[in-house]
C-alpha cells in the first residue's frame, strides 16, 4: 500500500468539519509568531511537573486500502510510566474565553489533535493516559487545565469515518501530483527564441536549484525576467508534485505575473493561478471582521463548505478569479476570501503580496503546505526583491500617536451611544500612557509594557462587549481600529533585541511611541526555510552584500548574479550632471537651475518626459520655475486617487502634445509601471532621494554600524535605499528593443564610489565621471539626431 504522511493538526480535525472562521477556529496551518512564549511554558513545565518530556515525537499508522497513513508530530508534553499523561499548550490572550469555548465543544480541533496524541500513545503502551489542553496566556502567563475525554470505541468509531475521507482527498491529490509532474515534462517556454540573456537566465535559475543555492539576481527591464524567472522556478516545482508562490511587494504587479502565466498556457500547459485578492476587497460585508457574531459568511464556514462540496467546486475551476469566488461566496454564504485560502492548495501558482508569505500573522502556513510528500516544498520567487528588507522592517514597527488617538476619539462621537463614553475614556487612558514618556525631546526609551498589556485586556472586553449587542458595525469602525492598533504594538513590545529600539517623539503626530526594527533578516530566514528553493530578483540589488545581509541570504548557499540589458547601448543616452545640488540647503538655488535643464533637453526633442524628485515640496519648489508652453504639465500629489493615476497613465498614452510628469522618486510612477513606446522618451532623477535625515534613521544608523562596521553605517542607513529609488526611476525609460531615450542624473553624489556601485553594470566602462556632459544640448542633439 502507498504510504502517505500526516501532520497530526491536519490529520486530528471533525469528520465531517464543523465551525466558524475565528481566532482559534483550530483549522488552517499554525502561525510562526509564539513559538517563543510556547518554549518558555514547555521549560517551565518540565519543572513543574515530574518525568514531563517537551515535543516528544510520536507516530501511528493507519492502513486503509489504498494507503498506509502514517500520522506523526510532536506532542507538547508527555510523561510516561505509572500515570501516563499527555498535554497539548494553546496560548492565548483570553484562556477564560478559550477555555469557555474547548469546554463547549467537545469536537473542537484543538480537542481532537489532544485525543489523538492520547490515543496514539494508548496504542503503543496499552496504557490509558490523562489527556488534557494546557491553556495559557500569552500576556501574563496565568494557565488553565481543561481534561479531554479519550473514549476509545468513541474515537475509533471518528477514525474510520476520517480515514474514509482522507482516502478520497488523497486520490484527489495524487491525481494533481501525476497532474503536475506530467505538466512539467511538457511544459515549453512561451517564447521560440529567447531574448539575450533569457536563456542564460533560465538556466542559472535550473542549475542553482539543483545545487540548493538560492538566487538574488539583478536583471534589467526588458530581459524578459519574471517569464524567465517564473518558468525555470515552476518547471522544478512541478516535477516534485508542488507549486510556485510568486510574491510582489503591490497587489498592482501582479498583472507581470498573470500575464506570464497566460504565455505558458498559450503554449499548450494548463497551469492554475490563483491571485490573492486582498480580505478588505473580498469581503462582502462593510467592515473587514472575522467574527460569527457578526458576519453570516463566518458563521458555519466549515460546515457550510463541506455541506455544499466547496472545495472540489472551487477545484474543478479552470480559472480561480477573484470574481468567481466572491460569486461562490454570495451564491453559498461563505466568506470568499477564505474560499481564495482553500484554494490553494488546488493552485499551480499563488501570486499575491508580500504580506501573505511574510507578515508574522500571513498566510506562510497555508502557501508552504507541501501536497502529499511532507519531505517537499514548495519553491518561492520574490519579484521587485529590493522592496523586501524595509517591508519586513516595516512588519515589526509599529507606532502609538496621540493623533491617531484623537482621529478615533473623533469616530466614537459616531458609534452607539451606550459605547461613546467607555471608548472615550480608554482613549483618554491610552493618549495617558503615551504621554507618561514625555520628557525632553525626541530620545530612546524603555517602554514597560505591563500597564499596555493591562490596557489591551481593557479593550479587548469593551470590543466584545460592542460585538455582542446589537451596535450596527461603521465602516472603518473606530472600536475594532483602536483593539487592532494596540493589539499590533502591544505584539511588537516582546521583541527586545540589539536589532530593535524604541523611540518617544513629539512630531506632526502629535506625541509618538514607536518600536523600531532595523533588521528583519532573523524572520525572513526562518519563512525561506519553509520553501525548497527562494529566487529573489530585481532591476535594483546592488551592491549584492548589502541585500544579502537584510534579506537574510546565506552567503555561503547564494548565488548572487547580475545581467545586462538585452538593448543596444546606442539606444539610451546617459547622462549626469554633477554642477546641481540637490541637498536640503541648497534646493531654493538650484530649482531654477533644475527647471533650465528640463527646459533645453525637452526642447531638443518634444515628446513625454518624467522628472523624478526626492519629495513632494521639492516638486513643488521646481514646478513654480517650469515654463513649457507647449507641454501638457501633470503633478502627482501626496494623496492621488487609483483613478487619477490611471488617467495620467492614460495621457502619457494617448496625448499628442507632449507631456511632463512631476513625481516623487519610490512612487506609484517610478516603480512597476511600464511605459510601453513612445509613453516616456526621458527621465530626470532629480538627486539621490535619501531618506530623512532624524533622530530615528541616526538610531538606526548607529545599529549599521556596529552591525556592519561604521564604514558601511551611512551607506547601508541613506545611500543603498536612495539608490535603488533612482535606478528604479531610470528604468521607467527604454522597456524594449525599439525604444530610444535620455536618462539624466542630476547631483555630484552619483560620481562618488558608494552611489556608483549601485548602478548597473553597462551605465559606464570604468568610472561615472565618463556620463558626464560637457555640452548638454549638443550631446541630447547628437543622440537624438543618431550621430553618437
Amino acid at each position: 500500500m502507498r504510504k502517505v504522511a500526516l501532520d497530526v493538526r491536519k490529520f486530528a480535525i471533525p469528520c465531517p468539519r464543523v465551525g466558524s472562521i475565528e481566532s482559534h477556529s483550530g483549522y488552517g496551518a499554525t502561525p510562526n509568531s509564539g513559538q517563543e512564549i510556547h518554549q518558555i511554558i514547555q521549560l517551565r513545565r518540565v519543572e513543574q511537573v515530574p518525568g514531563y518530556v517537551p515535543e516528544k515525537k510520536l507516530s501511528i499508522s493507519f492502513d486503509r486500502k489504498p494507503y498506509t497513513f502514517v500520522v506523526g508530530g510532536r506532542a507538547d508534553g508527555v510523561v510516561e510510566g505509572a500515570e501516563p499523561m499527555i498535554e497539548e499548550i494553546k496560548t492565548t490572550f483570553d484562556i477564560d474565553e478559550l477555555y469557555r469555548k474547548l469546554k463547549d465543544e467537545p469536537n473542537h480541533p484543538y480537542v481532537w489533535q489532544a485525543r489523538t496524541y492520547g490515543y496514539i500513545q494508548f496504542k503503543q503502551t496499552g496504557q490509558m493516559p490523562v489527556v488534557k489542553l494546557h491553556l495559557v496566556s500569552s500576556r501574563n502567563f496565568k494557565a488553565l487545565d481543561l481534561e479531554v475525554e479519550l473514549d476509545i470505541l468513541a474515537y475509533e468509531e471518528w477514525l474510520n469515518l476520517r480515514l474514509n475521507e482522507l482516502v478520497e482527498e488523497t486520490k484527489i491529490k495524487e491525481k494533481l501530483f501525476k497532474k503536475r509532474q506530467k505538466m512539467a515534462e511538457e511544459m515549453q517556454f512561451p517564447f521560440e527564441s529567447p531574448r539575450p540573456g533569457q536563456r542564460e537566465l533560465i538556466d542559472c535559475i535550473a542549475e542553482n536549484f539543483a545545487e540548493g543555492r538560492a538566487l538574488l539576481l539583478q536583471a534589467p527591464t526588458g530581459l524578459g525576467k519574471t517569464a524567465g524567472v517564473l518558468f525555470p522556478a515552476l518547471k522544478d516545482a512541478l516535477s516534485r508534485g508542488q507549486k510556485v508562490v510568486y510574491v510582489t511587494p503591490k497587489n498592482s504587479q501582479h498583472q507581470v505575473a498573470e500575464e506570464a502565466v497566460d504565455l505558458l498556457n498559450e503554449k499548450g500547459s494548463k497551469v492554475r493561478a490563483l491571485t490573492l485578492t486582498a480580505k478588505t476587497k473580498m469581503c462582502l460585508k462593510t467592515e473587514v471582521l472575522c467574527n460569527p457574531q457578526y458576519c453570516e459568511f463566518a458563521r458555519d464556514y466549515y460546515k457550510k463548505v463541506h455541506d455544499n462540496d466547496l472545495i472540489n467546486k472551487v477545484g474543478k475551476l479552470r480559472s480561480l478569479s477573484s470574481r468567481k469566488l466572491r460569486a461562490l461566496g454570495e451564491e453559498f454564504e461563505v466568506c470568499p476570501f477564505e474560499l481564495s485560502v482553500e484554494a490553494i492548495e488546488r493552485a499551480d501558482v499563488v501570486i499575491g503580496d508580500y504580506n501573505y508569505a511574510f507578515a508574522p500573522r500571513g498566510l506562510i502556513g497555508r502557501l508552504s503546505e507541501p501536497l502529499l510528500k511532507i519531505s517537499e516544498k514548495a519553491n518561492v520567487v520574490i519579484d521587485e526583491a529590493h522592496n523586501l528588507p524595509s517591508r519586513a522592517q516595516d512588519y515589526f514597527s509599529p507606532s502609538l500617536s496621540t493623533n491617531q488617538l484623537n482621529l478615533l476619539d473623533d469616530g466614537f462621537h459616531k458609534i452607539d451611544v451606550r459605547f461613546n463614553v467607555r471608548g472615550r475614556a480608554l482613549i483618554a487612558e491610552a493618549k495617558g500612557l503615551i504621554q507618561s514618556y514625555a520628557v525632553g525631546g525626541p530620545r530612546r526609551i524603555e517602554i514597560n509594557p505591563e500597564p499596555f498589556i493591562a490596557l489591551e485586556k481593557k479593550i479587548r472586553d469593551f470590543t466584545q462587549d460592542y460585538l455582542e449587542s446589537d451596535a450596527e458595525i461603521q465602516p472603518q469602525d473606530p472600536v475594532l481600529k483602536l483593539s487592532n492598533t494596540w493589539s499590533d504594538f502591544v505584539a511588537a513590545t516582546i521583541y527586545v533585541s540589539p536589532a530593535f529600539f524604541q523611540t518617544y517623539q513629539k512630531n506632526y503626530f502629535g506625541e509618538v511611541l514607536k518600536i523600531t526594527c532595523c533588521d528583519a533578516s532573523w524572520h525572513l530566514r526562518e519563512v525561506y526555510k519553509l520553501f525548497k528553493n527562494v529566487a529573489a530578483f530585481s532591476a535594483t540589488l546592488k551592491p549584492f552584500d548589502y541585500y544579502q545581509s537584510l534579506m537574510g541570504f546565506s552567503p555561503d548557499k547564494t548565488k548572487a548574479l547580475e545581467f545586462t540589458s538585452p538593448f543596444p547601448k546606442a539606444n539610451r543616452k546617459l547622462m549626469i550632471i554633477p554642477q546641481i545640488s540637490t541637498k536640503l540647503n541648497s534646493r531654493s538655488t538650484s530649482a531654477p537651475k533644475i527647471a533650465e535643464v528640463i527646459h533645453r533637453v525637452a526642447g531638443v526633442k518634444p515628446g513625454n518626459y518624467i522628472a523624478l524628485f526626492p519629495s513632494f515640496d521639492f516638486v513643488q519648489l521646481v514646478r513654480q520655475h517650469i515654463n513649457l508652453p507647449d507641454y501638457q504639465i501633470l503633478q502627482q500629489s501626496r494623496e492621488m486617487k487609483a483613478t487619477t493615476i490611471q488617467s495620467y497613465l492614460n495621457e502619457l498614452k494617448t496625448s499628442a502634445k507632449p507631456t511632463l510628469l512631476l513625481g516623487v522618486q519610490g512612487g506609484v510612477f517610478s516603480e512597476g509601471v511600464d511605459y510601453v513606446g513612445n509613453m516616456l522618451i526621458g527621465a530626470f532623477i532629480v538627486g539621490p532621494a535619501l531618506p530623512s535625515f532624524d533622530f530615528e534613521r541616526e538610531q538606526v544608523k548607529i545599529y549599521y554600524d556596529s552591525q556592519y562596521g561604521i564604514e558601511n553605517g551611512f551607506d547601508y542607513t541613506y545611500v543603498y535605499p536612495a539608490m535603488a529609488k533612482a535606478v528604479q526611476s531610470a528604468g521607467r525609460v527604454i522597456r524594449s528593443e525599439k525604444d530610444h531615450g535620455i536618462i539624466v542624473l542630476m547631483d555630484p553624489r552619483f560620481l562618488q564610489n558608494s552611489y556608483a556601485q549601485s548602478m548597473p553594470e553597462g551605465w559606464f566602462e570604468n568610472s561615472p565621471q565618463e556620463l558626464v556632459s560637457q555640452s548638454i544640448v549638443q550631446d541630447v542633439q547628437n543622440f537624438w539626431e543618431g550621430r553618437e
